[in-house]
């Protein structure tokens, strides 16, 4: 204690309780004037009561009170703002920033000008020069790839040889490599020593002049092109790049090397050394890339380079990781905007500069701003030279800009420089750690807006083992299921069509439409429903085999051909085809034909239709040349074409055309229908349209103005508008396929784009159903046709579609053996498939009519006996099932007589004539065509009466009126030798003959497929709320020539019965959220049954009545039936079968028996929303086998070429980037109308750009890019299902107007949207942005809400949307999506108003 005690008495300035005591007593909280002047009144009273009690406001006392309280505001305010800017997070003057910035190493970026290459068009030279033939070329301006001069290309060369060193003539490079994955050279010019080091030009970008120069380029290997020194003694360079496209690719040819801005120079003369010398240049906007400083002579000529430190984290004058024999350094520094600082090092870790210096630097515009190639065209640069005799000359170069440029950069604003300098000081110049990744970029470029970096494998990987990345990010994988499941879903598209003053009505036509037309979902949906649908309709819609059309080959070759023209006979015999003829106008351009081996009829192809010339027909003398048709692949020649595929045609002819812009000028809503058979696009008017059904042909073309045409694949929708503009609603019919893995697989990064793979081949993902699935419910059809051996034009065998093979009958009965001798009668359904040669309108006269009516299928039911179920095979003329004996696997008997109940729509004709009869033709059995009529009363002769006919017409006058009857069929079972042939195989005026035909459809087709199947995934499956569901993929057939027209057109089908269904149930998962899978259970199909057995007592039983193969009830999970007519005989009350799915095919309803809510033993049947039906196979759930049959996938994924990964590399860190170029670039297509939607950058290019990130990593780390992408939200140029409306209700007594609300709520949605606010792959919930919007308009609103546009949404749609991993939400919206409303109602809330 002594020592303390003396030390205080001795040395201490003030003992510290007396300290104490004063402090104590001062109020430290006093800091403003009022304050501080009470605080100092308080403490005189307190401490010198005696001494001062003057305190009136007069006394000169208290005006030295105030003064020192004024004079001590003063001082605190100073030392507050002061302190203040000691701290980076609270310093605002940028003196200070950037002072506490480079404190911890971090130096701010200052601009960065835009650069890039100019593509070289056209060369000239003042040097008399000459060509291989002798053309003289001086003065001549010569164009790369002119197709006008077949020399160009040597011209071109020469020209620029002339110019060149002659140590590097072209081919022979100064320096080869590669840059961007482009094989790259270098070639000098040999450019005087007094030659400028850039050139400059003028460009005007964004609306604004600016200078721009051409410099010197070099490169590295393997890495980007830079600017070399301006030294005087060296050459001029041009680059040379090849990408192997060719020479009129854009990244082939010679290109000079730009930036923006202009050169300038500073000379110094240090006349004595001087340690730490610093020199200010004071000029504005020196960008950050281009300062490059030169020790030189007196005469100018370059002594040294000297290098400047990186401007990095921690790179100083002192420390520094350049080499260590490498002394001549400098640094630069930022002057606030004014200019830079030049700082060189002491003696001891760097030379001190004596004597004359030159300092080059570039000054350029600090914007962001992007260069489009139409702002830069036919510039031109004159660049001197010295020819190979010493003669100096200037060669003149015309160049372009072939890509958009948007690489500039403003200097790094305060707030930016505030946020990454503590955050790079933390990274100490490495990445390491996942913050490093996500921090220390931000300190090597200023073109980062947002970044976001993930790890996508972990370490630890054996270096003897390849890596591996299962998520196929970066590696391609092959990934196999068996609980797969095909579908597609038909499902309508929604556009909107503008017309006004730019986009003309005839405009229109010409290009949207068209458009539209090729949307792959109407492309499918032309291939399967429209083609089912029709078959519907007519079951020969789509056969050629009556016309006996056969492929010549031309020129004449032994074999097949790709080239040649038709024979057919429906014209005459051996009449050459002509598509202009009406019957033959399917073949057309990209039609699809069945080419048939007339030998053996399962030897079969299909060939693409490429091209047709002169309508098919030959001209004279051309035996031997090329055939005006033109086919995608050979052909044998004789083959006959028996089928053919429609593609639907995607432009429009001329009175197409005319007819469409009527409509459209006269603003009437109308319809578009495709006639695949004419090849024909007509309109639909709108008296005619049916706007809500199904497709149908059951009303093509009718003109009743019924409202009954449900033919169109293109509505439009009429919308009123102003007197220059209207719009119409355009609905597109459109078809999907999906593909679904219940739980092996999960489709994550998918490519649904060409990208190049590892050969450079183009390539995308795929999913191949494998050979190891059996084929889909098989169908062998046999045509009633004539005898092979001799053709007498008649009727006499069943030939087989599958194998060729013919079955003659024999004493009246079929005998037609089917693929097994296991087959049993319930095991196969056969469809009749005739017109029964049956007249339309009843009209035989070869004038006005001998037109047969549309074919139609009709089922026979099977039976293992003839007469009874229980009995033997007897005559009985009754009988209407055909005989399959057990265990012969032959249908051995055909049903005596069969009967059609028919309406108009049955044969798309009425079948009356005036009479009420209906004519018909048969043949008889000596091969004779005759017509006979088939009377209502049941009697039928021939027109001359002599032979009774074999259909009966059961009518009375009602029915004749309504075109309604039942037509009776006999003689099936009767001898050939009959009068009358039992089938028919007749022809009416277009000659083409008519063949009855009997599918055979096995329900346990157990073969394998012939081929795998290969689909290639066109996208994801999204839902309206962002949401990806990645257990399905969208598929589409295999397209190799990318043209739109799939080189397997029929795949589908190939695995997809039209009777196959996959049934879903929704569900809710453990995340609240709902989602669908198929379900799992047993179902039972008795959708061909009229009459089914149901026994609800005990465990109930369920069964077919046209055989006895009863199923437990309370075992079924879904029951398929015909129609509705059985749906209410499962309702009991006992409680029983509660949860049994019950669907109606014929109306596409569900129904789900459940409890009465107040009787729990009560169960009926009602429709329920929580299951749905597609037309599919699925694992477990072919309807068709009805059994657990797999359905095994192949995925094979493959990565783009430009996110390879290196094998030696065990963390691969992903660099999710959004730069700042991209961001203005969105931005102005968000504010600037008319700009179009820019492309991000690619990963080969952020790759390029952040290169230098290398030098920062881990070895054992690679990183990969990927750009940032916005979902774009709410505006028209959204996705269909996030575009949206808005409603707002607008609240009385406020004071602005509707136009001020609607701005001030776009700008809420703007800044709510603000990048910043985001993190990539967020959830966007619409309660928040109420919020949000609610907060900044106050009082002036009562309530908003959002609709989708699309029609067929509803109200809380849009209230989430989900985000991808890679995107950031954009909103589009603008005032014209805001309407204000009175008040929220039912009304308000309807998406279609």
């Amino acid at each position: 204690m002594a020592l303390i005690s003396r030390q205080n008495n001795l040395f201490a300035a003030e003992d510290w309780k007396v300290a104490y005591k004063a402090f104590s007593e001062v109020d430290f909280q006093a800091y403003d004037f009022d304050t501080i002047r009470t605080s100092l009144i308080e403490y005189i009273r307190t401490n010198f009561p005696e001494t001062f009690n003057d305190y009136i406001e007069s006394s000169e006392f208290i005006a030295i009170i105030e003064m020192l309280a004024f004079l001590s505001q003063s001082l605190a305010f100073r030392m507050d703002m002061n302190t203040r800017e000691n701290f980076l997070e609270t310093a605002e003057r940028r003196d200070s920033v950037f002072k506490l910035a480079r404190m911890l190493g971090y130096n701010p970026k200052r601009n960065v000008p835009a650069s890039g290459l100019m593509k070289i068009d056209a060369v000239s030279t003042t040097e008399p020069v000459q060509d291989s033939l002798g053309n003289d070329l001086n003065n001549v301006n010569v164009f790369w790839d002119d197709a006008n001069n077949p020399e160009a290309y040597e011209q071109f060369i020469t020209i620029l040889n002339s110019a060149m060193a002659s140590y590097n003539r072209f081919s022979e490079p100064a320096k080869a490599g590669k840059v961007n994955n482009i094989m790259s050279e270098l070639y000098e010019l040999n450019t005087p020593i007094t030659a400028p080091a850039s050139f400059k030009f003028d460009l005007t970008t964004s609306g604004i002049n600016r200078t721009f120069e051409i410099i010197n380029p070099d490169f590295i290997d393997n890495d980007v092109y830079f600017e070399r020194n301006p030294n005087p003694v060296n050459n001029f360079n041009l680059i040379y790049q090849n990408d192997g496209l060719g020479v009129s690719s854009d990244d082939t040819g010679f290109f000079l090397m730009f930036k923006q801005g202009q050169t300038q120079a500073n000379v110094f003369d240090f006349q004595s050394p001087q340690e730490n010398r610093t020199v200010d240049i004071n000029v504005p906007n020196i960008n950050e890339t281009d300062c490059f400083l030169q020790e030189v002579d007196a005469q100018g000529l370059v002594i040294n380079e000297w290098k400047k430190i990186p401007n990095t984290v921690g790179q100083t004058l002192f420390y520094n990781n350049l080499a260590f024999d490498e002394r001549n350094l400098y640094a630069i520094e930022n002057l606030d905007n004014q200019g830079i600082r030049l700082r060189f090092p002491d003696s001891n870790f760097g030379n001190v500069p004596f004597g004359n210096f030159k300092f080059f630097y570039r000054t350029s515009d600090a914007e962001a701003y992007t260069i489009y190639p139409d702002d830069a065209r036919l510039q031109t640069v004159s660049l001197p030279y010295v020819s190979q005799t010493g003669e100096s000359h200037t060669l003149t170069v015309t160049f372009s800009l072939r890509k958009a440029v948007g690489n500039s950069l403003g200097a790094e604003d305060l707030d930016a420089i505030k946020e990454r300098a503590p955050q790079t000081y933390y990274s100490q110049n490495r990445m390491v750690s996942a913050q490093d990744y996500n921090v220390f970029p931000f300190s090597q470029s200023a073109n980062i807006k947002k970044l976001k970096a993930v790890n996508k494998t972990h370490a630890g990987h054996s270096r003897y083992i390849d890596i591996n990345d299962p998520t196929g990010t970066y590696q391609n994988v092959d990934t196999f299921a068996n609980d797969g499941a095909l579908y597609s879903e038909v499902k309508d598209l929604g556009k909107t069509l503008h017309i006004s003053n730019s986009i003309t009505p005839l405009e229109a036509t010409a290009v949207q439409i068209p458009a539209m037309l090729k949307e792959t979902e109407l492309i499918n949906f032309g291939y399967d429903k429209f083609r089912k649908s029709w078959k519907v309709e007519d079951e020969t819609k789509w056969e050629l085999t009556g016309a006996n059309i056969r492929w010549m080959s031309l020129p004449v070759v032994v074999g097949d051909s790709i080239t040649g023209y038709f024979l057919e006979d429906k014209t005459a015999i051996d009449s050459i085809l002509l598509t202009n003829n009406v019957s033959f106008k399917m073949f057309a351009p990209n039609n699809f034909l069945k080419f048939v081996n007339p030998n053996n009829v399962s030897e079969y192809k299909w060939v693409r239709i490429v091209s047709v010339d002169n309508n098919g027909a030959l001209s004279s003398g051309i035996s031997t040349s090329v055939g005006p048709i033109k086919l995608s692949a050979k052909v044998q020649h004789g083959w006959r074409v028996d089928e053919f595929v429609s593609t639907i045609r995607r432009t429009f002819k001329t009175t197409e055309v005319s007819a469409i812009v009527s409509e459209l000028e006269n603003r009437r809503t109308f319809g578009l229908g495709y006639d695949a058979e004419l090849d024909e696009w007509y309109v639909v008017s709108n008296n005619n349209l049916d706007k809500t059904s199904n497709w149908s042909a059951e009303y093509h073309r009718d003109t009743s103005e019924g409202g009954l045409d449900a033919s169109w694949l293109l509505l439009f929708v009429y919308k009123p508008g102003t007197a220059d503009s209207y719009s119409y609603t355009v609905t597109i019919r459109g078809q999907k396929y999906i593909i679904q893995s219940k739980k092996d697989l999960k489709f994550y990064n998918i490519t649904n784009i060409k990208v190049a793979d590892t050969t450079n081949s183009a390539s995308r993902d795929q999913i191949v159903l494998t050979k190891v699935n059996f084929k889909p419910g098989g169908k062998e059809t046999f045509t009633w046709s004539e005898h092979p051996d001799f053709l007498d034009g008649k009727g006499n065998v069943y030939v087989s579609s599958e194998t060729g093979q013919y079955y003659d009958p024999i004493n009246g009965n079929p005998q037609i053996p089917l693929r097994t001798r296991d087959t049993k009668y319930h095991d196969v359904e056969i469809q009749w498939k005739t017109n029964l040669g049956i007249y339309k309108n009843g009209d035989d006269d070869a004038t006005t009519g001998n037109l047969f009516v549309d074919a139609q299928a009709i089922s026979i039911q099977t039976s293992p006996y003839s007469k009874t179920e229980s009995g033997i095979y007897t005559t009985n003329s009754n009988f209407q099932k055909a005989t399959l004996s057990n265990n012969s696997g032959i249908i051995n008997f055909w049903p005596n007589n069969v009967s059609v109940s028919f309406t108009t729509a049955t044969f798309n004709s009425n079948i009356y004539n005036a009479g009420g009869n209906v004519l018909y033709r048969d043949q008889l059995a000596n091969g004779t065509q005759r017509t006979f009529i088939a009377q209502s009363d049941g009697t039928t002769l021939s027109a001359s009466g002599s032979i009774a006919g074999r259909i009966r017409n059961f009518a009375n006058a009602t029915q004749i009126a309504a075109g309604e009857g039942t037509l009776v069929v006999t003689n099936w079972d009767g001898n050939l030798k009959a009068p009358v042939e039992r089938h028919s195989f007749v022809t009416d005026k277009t000659g083409i003959t008519s063949q009855d035909k009997f599918d055979v459809i096995y329900k346990q087709d157990r073969r394998k497929l012939d081929e795998d199947i290969v689909w290639e995934i066109a996208d994801v499956v999204k839902y309206d709320d962002g949401y990806t569901d990645n257990r399905k993929v969208i598929v589409t057939p295999v397209d190799t020539d990318g043209d739109r027209v799939p080189n397997e057109p029929l795949q589908f089908e190939d695995f997809v019965s039209s009777d196959d269904l996959i049934f879903f149930e929704y569900y809710k998962d453990f995340d609240g959220y709902t989602y669908d899978r198929p379900l799992t259970g047993k179902i039972q199909d008795f959708r061909k049954e009229t009459v089914i057995n149901i026994v609800l007592a005990g465990e109930g039983s369920v069964g077919p009545s046209s055989f006895s193969n009863p199923v437990v009830l309370s075992e079924q999970k879904v029951i398929i039936l015909k129609d509705s007519t059985y749906v209410n005989s499962f309702n009991n009350a006992e409680g029983k079968y509660k949860g049994l799915v019950l669907y109606d095919n014929a109306n596409e309803k569900i129904y789900e028996l459940v409890a009465s809510s107040t009787n729990t033993q009560q169960i009926s049947a009602f429709e329920t929303k929580d299951y749905f039906v597609r037309n599919g196979r699925a694992s477990g759930q072919n309807t068709a086998l009805q059994s657990d049959d797999e359905v095994v996938l192949k995925w094979k994924h493959v990565a783009p070429k430009d996110v390879r990964i290196d094998p030696s590399i065990s963390n691969i860190v992903e660099m999710l980037v959004l730069t700042e170029g991209y961001h203005t670039e969105i931005q102005k297509y968000k504010n600037v109308k008319g700009t179009p939607y820019p492309l991000p950058p690619t990963s080969a290019e952020l790759a390029t750009e952040f290169k230098k990130l290398d030098d920062f990593k881990n070895a054992s780390d690679a990183i990969v890019y990927k750009s940032a992408e916005f979902k774009l939200l709410f505006g028209t140029d959204a996705e269909v299902g996030c575009q949206a409306k808005f409603r707002v209700v607008k609240l009385p007594g406020t004071t602005m107007s509707d136009n001020e609300i609607k701005s001030k709520i776009i700008s809420a949605f703007n800044l709510y949207f603000n990048v910043n606010n985001w993190e990539y792959g967020e959830t966007f919930y619409f309660t928040e942005l109420a919020s949000f919007v609610h907060q900044r308009l106050g009082s002036n609103i009562g309530s908003i809400v959002i609709l989708p546009k699309n029609t067929s949404g509803a109200f809380g749609d849009l209230f989430q949307v989900k985000a991808d991993p890679y995107q950031l939400f954009l909103s589009t919206a603008t005032v014209n999506d805001i309407e204000i409303v009175d008040k929220i109602n039912q009304q308000v809330l309807r998406t279609d108003r």
